[in-house]
């Protein structure tokens, strides 16, 4: 029996039937082992003795015997059968009906059975060096061999899926694997599930075949070297790198080294510091204790898996920090990046070290991982587009230039966490630059009685943000603009504030939610104006009465795109390849918005004029695939100059993700001068 085989056998006799029991159709509780003793008692009719059941099925005397118990429990629920033992003699069963008792116990074998079969006759033909006979194979795992067949070409499906293509090879009445050490690694590896529930903690194995006092040092072991250096990693990550550790150790005790020409695929003078260093103390724990001797192309091989683990700490990673754990290139992709937006948004990120650690991290290790929680992820990605627009149009800025340099596609959520990385260095960039020097003032001719519970409210809501100077009554005017308010609030609706310099937002007495929200929007609006670039004149401008058409009757996001890309064309204001660049950012991800809006475009400049066409729909059309519907559709094309004002564009759609009356007014208005009367003031 194979090193990892025979210590998983024993440690499978330890693990407690209720763990793994599975109920049949019929009532019937056993544990595969035991339908695998009880279909050996049933194919006999003579005495069979607990040595031989221990040595066909590889366990002990002790379990055969409390297996039998078990099995009597059972079958006590149908009449006249049961198992008899006698000392000395062995066990044999007592039923009047052998097919019957067969066919309710086959009858019974979970959902699960055909996976812990093919697991398991995996990692036996994975271990052995030698070629297995067919039929001690239909011996051990009481199959025909036609279900034997059957479970090999799964076993190579999996393997071909994995792109190491077909390794159990026949060899006249024999099977063998055929395959490098490395690949064998890997499809044992991924040969044994571990449940998410075990992740991170006991690690038991679906089937039973790690030895838990081995797998709970391995930890031990991981765990102390990431203790010793503050790191940490995910309960999934810990479960893979134990997982690894475990199938290399029982490799190399059983003589199976890797090979010089199949080691790691990188020198070690590549490797970064820290995980040179991990990989080092982490072989090294191994090694205490025993015999055993890691090769050199084994602790690079290990260093390079570790390489692929996102290492986290209680604080963010420092830049010197990350440079010794990740490979130059994403230092590099990422610097270029940041100097990049600078040019071309004229937004600089490039002192943001926290943004920088952030970006590092996502792509080098983010990019490799898939699946989750999709519709938790969704809808993240939604509330992302339509609250920070201008920053998740960045991230796909950024998507772009990660195909080129390294033809790595990133998905939409992945799209959304970048955003939500840029959208946190926006932020801490526009508090930077306005700092506590932000100023509200108050204007109101209320009585005193209600303007100090307007004061005491704002002063509640806003304290240690922002400065609030006032009330000031409409006769200090001049002194309140002496004190230089980025916003002015006010009780009054006289047109005396027409003439400021300033915002105004008039607001209730009491301050309702939605004068706070008003508040809030505005105070963003301002402060991100210190930090991006605002359209020098309005935004009318980039709107004409000829790419209006509102209206229409349209049955698809293609019509609709091919439509309006053919008219700013026919204009002469966009090359001809104008609808390829605009689906090949489709395709990216949705420009969709909330309240039935898309602000599509092409991924590329390649406009000769910035310009705005707008198409309203009689009914929805469905955009994406979140199968949104899209109703008002800003088609936005950019001059290669006008990209610093990129933000001022997708401010429209920020200001109607929540104004459903506004766009169903839109919606309704057929008139070009009606409709931007509509948009502009907002």
């Amino acid at each position: 029996m194979n090193c990892l085989l025979r210590e998983g056998k024993v440690q499978k006799d330890q693990i407690h039937n209720a763990d793994i029991r599975k109920e049949d159709e019929n009532g019937m509780y056993l544990i595969e082992r035991q339908k695998k003793i009880l279909t050996l008692l049933l194919t006999s009719k003579e005495w069979i003795t607990g040595a031989e059941i221990a040595r066909r099925l590889g366990i002990t005397d002790r379990t055969v015997r409390k297996d039998i118990r078990d099995i009597n429990e059972e079958l006590k629920k149908y009449p006249n059968c049961y198992i008899e033992s006698i000392r000395g003699t062995g066990y044999l069963l007592r039923t009047a009906d052998r097919d019957e008792l067969f066919n309710r116990m086959e009858g019974g074998s979970s959902s699960e059975t055909p996976r812990a079969r093919i697991a398991h006759l995996a990692l036996e033909i994975l271990e052995s060096e030698d070629p297995i006979s067919l039929e001690d194979l239909e011996d051990e795992f009481f199959i025909s061999r036609t279900t034997l067949e059957a479970a090999i070409r799964q076993i190579n499906d999996t393997s071909t899926a994995k792109g190491v293509g077909a390794v159990i090879r026949h060899r006249k009445n024999a099977v063998q694997a055929e395959c490098t050490e490395r690949e064998k690694r890997e499809l044992m590896r991924s040969f044994l599930f571990i449940t998410k529930e075990d992740m991170g903690r006991k690690m038991q194995d679906e089937y039973g075949f790690l030895n838990a006092g081995d797998i709970r040092r391995i930890m031990g072991k991981v765990r102390g070297v990431l203790v010793k250096h503050k790191l940490k990693v995910t309960d999934r990550d810990m479960t893979e790198i134990v997982l690894w550790l475990y199938i290399q150790k029982q490799r190399l005790l059983s003589g199976e080294v890797l090979r010089e020409q199949e080691g790691a695929g990188r020198e070690e003078k590549t490797i970064p510091e820290t995980i040179r260093i991990l990989s080092e103390e982490m072989t090294k724990s191994m090694q205490e204790g025993t015999e055993l001797l890691y090769p050199k192309e084994e602790i690079v091989e290990f260093a390079e898996y570790l390489g692929n683990i996102r290492l986290m700490k209680e604080e963010r990673f420092t830049k010197k920090e990350i440079m010794n754990m990740v490979e130059p290139c994403y230092i590099v992709i990422v610097e270029e990046l940041l100097n990049d937006i600078k040019s071309r948004f004229m937004i600089d990120f490039t002192q943001d070290e926290a943004l920088f650690a952030d970006l590092v991290m996502h792509i080098r290790f983010s990019i490799r991982t898939s699946g989750g929680t999709v519709s938790q992820e969704a809808s993240l990605l939604d509330t992302i587009k339509d609250r920070y627009p201008f920053v998740f149009e960045l991230s796909t800025y950024i998507f772009g230039r990660i195909w080129d340099v390294l033809g790595i596609e990133m998905d939409e959520v992945q799209l959304g966490y970048v955003a939500a990385h840029l959208g946190a260095a926006l932020e801490r960039l526009e508090n930077t630059d306005t700092g506590s020097d932000f100023k509200i003032a108050v204007c109101s001719n209320m009585s005193m009685g209600i303007v100090r519970l307007l004061m005491a409210k704002l002063h509640s809501v806003y304290r240690g943000q922002i400065s609030i100077a006032g009330p000031y009554p409409l006769y200090e005017m001049e002194d309140m603009m002496k004190g230089q308010p980025g916003l002015i609030l006010t009780t009054n609706l006289y047109g005396v504030f027409d003439e400021l310099p300033v915002p105004v937002i008039p607001i209730s007495p009491m301050l309702e939610s939605a004068d706070i929200q008003a508040i809030n929007e505005k105070i963003k609006s301002l402060k991100q104006k210190t930090v991006v670039l605002s359209l020098e004149q309005g935004i009318e401008q980039y709107f004409e009465r000829e790419l209006f058409f509102p209206g229409m009757e349209m049955e698809s996001r293609e019509e609709v795109l091919e439509f309006l890309s053919s008219k700013i064309v026919e204009k002469g204001y966009a090359p001809t390849n104008l609808l390829e660049d605009i689906m090949e950012r489709e395709r990216i991800a949705p420009t969709t918005f909330s309240n039935y809006m898309a602000m599509p475009h092409p991924i590329h400049m390649c406009a000769y004029k910035t310009v705005i066409a707008v198409a309203t729909l009689k009914k929805g059309v469905v955009w994406g695939k979140q199968k949104q519907v899209v109703r008002l559709v800003f088609l936005l094309i950019v001059r290669s100059k006008d990209m610093k004002y990129i933000s001022g564009f997708f401010d429209i759609t920020a200001k109607l993700v929540t104004r459903k009356k506004k766009v169903q007014t839109l919606l309704e208005t057929e008139d070009f001068e009606k409709f931007i009367g509509e948009l502009v003031p907002m």
